[in-house]
């Protein structure tokens, strides 16, 4: 069935997407190709709709409404799903900095490092990344880590090389992690660094397959010294166990993805049905073809399943805490639910499909992308398949 919404819900979801295709879709072929960069037409978007700050009209709504609206559940969502039809790049972006970085420095800043550069990353006055993964550790991005923080008094040293970095080419600042050595004991933590650091520097945006409006590329740190103020969550930091919070971080970046994944696959979807709907071939539409019914029946069971893992809680009109399996068995199904959706419009447009014009080949360069991104195919199925053998039933 279709996600059935309120009131309130339609009518936030009809504003979002009425800006976005009015105001974002127009800019998509610049995006992509580079020519403009994303973070303005953001910071538009975000003050026309009103998410810049909790006096803002959207926020207060979110605020004031009833429980069972779920909107400060709904309004990331709808907007990280609807940013996904018109140009996932662009929602990648949006995540990357204000979910990602900007979501490290909430939960485990202090005061003054939330004041300092949590405020400034949730109003889109700066714009952050997550720096994890590095060229030799990619799915073990903790154990292989070879970054590293040296205690010098009252400023720490880093040095190291981070890759795959969504904003990084042009970030204000940097969530970075490193091991550091302390008390004889060696563990990775997060730094905050900021542009103009000496020894940050970071490379040019990544040539992509896909999501090329969302710049990728490396960050090197040669000699980085920093005060100790930047310790992500100050002296204290190293009370938690370091696998716990990148776990953490890395299921709230799949639970992300899975809306991103979702925004590909129904934008993918709606052009197929509409295209067969009204594409004359023999003299009638092809949806009147069985083996065009057939695909868009196979889509719309991948499309509805995938549904509930983004709206789950929407329906249930309360929170539905996910636990780590959750969030890779949800990033598992959506991505490739989401590849095979696109794939399958392509298969229904035939040649149109493959050109610029019907949006569907980047849609399907895209999706393909959620099946590497955040852990890839084998590394959900590896934590899903632990996890299940260790806690399932007990």
């Amino acid at each position: 069935m279709e996600l059935e919404l309120t009131e309130t819900q339609t009518m936030i979801r009809g504003a979002i997407r009425d800006y976005l295709v009015r105001e974002i879709e127009p800019l998509v072929p610049q995006l992509e190709e580079g020519t403009l960069l994303p973070f303005e037409p953001l910071r538009k978007m975000a003050a026309t709709l009103g998410l810049l700050g909790p006096e803002d009209e959207l926020a207060k709504l979110m605020k004031e409404a009833p429980a069972e609206e779920m909107l400060p559940f709904f309004v990331p969502r709808i907007l990280s799903v609807e940013l996904s039809r018109v140009c996932a790049g662009v929602a990648l972006v949006h995540g990357a900095s204000i979910g990602l970085c900007g979501g490290d420095i909430r939960s485990k800043g202090t005061p003054e490092q939330k004041a300092r550069w949590g405020g400034p990353i949730a109003r889109l006055e700066k714009i952050g990344c997550w720096a994890l993964t590095e060229p030799q550790a990619g799915s073990a991005a903790i154990r292989d880590m070879k970054s590293t923080a040296v205690r010098d008094g009252d400023h720490y040293v880093l040095n190291g090389t981070k890759t795959f970095i969504s904003n990084a080419p042009y970030a204000d600042i940097f969530v970075v992690y490193a091991k550091l050595s302390e008390n004889g004991a060696e563990s990775a933590r997060a730094f905050v660094l900021e542009r103009g650091d000496p020894g940050l520097a970071t490379g040019k945006p990544f040539k992509k397959m896909g999501f090329r409006s969302s710049p990728t590329g490396e960050v090197f740190l040669s000699d980085c010294r920093v005060p100790a103020d930047r310790l992500l969550g100050g002296p204290s930091a190293g009370k938690r166990p370091t696998g716990s919070t990148v776990k953490e971080r890395l299921s709230r970046e799949r639970v992300g993805l899975v809306a991103i994944s979702y925004g590909i696959a129904e934008r993918a979807f709606d052009i197929a049905l509409d295209y067969a709907r009204t594409r004359v071939q023999g003299g009638q539409v092809i949806g009147n073809y069985q083996l065009v019914q057939r695909r868009l029946t196979r889509m719309y069971m991948a499309l509805a399943n995938a549904r509930s893992f983004v709206f789950g809680d929407i329906r249930a009109k309360r929170k539905l805490e996910q636990s780590a399996v959750d969030a890779s068995v949800g990033k598992l199904f959506v991505a490739e639910a989401s590849t095979f959706i696109a794939q399958e419009a392509m298969h229904i447009l035939a040649g149109n499909g493959y050109m610029e014009e019907y949006v569907i080949e980047r849609l399907y360069r895209d999706a393909k992308l959620i099946e590497l991104g955040g852990g890839t195919t084998e590394i959900q199925e590896l934590t899903a398949g632990r996890w299940l053998m260790e806690h399932y039933g007990r």
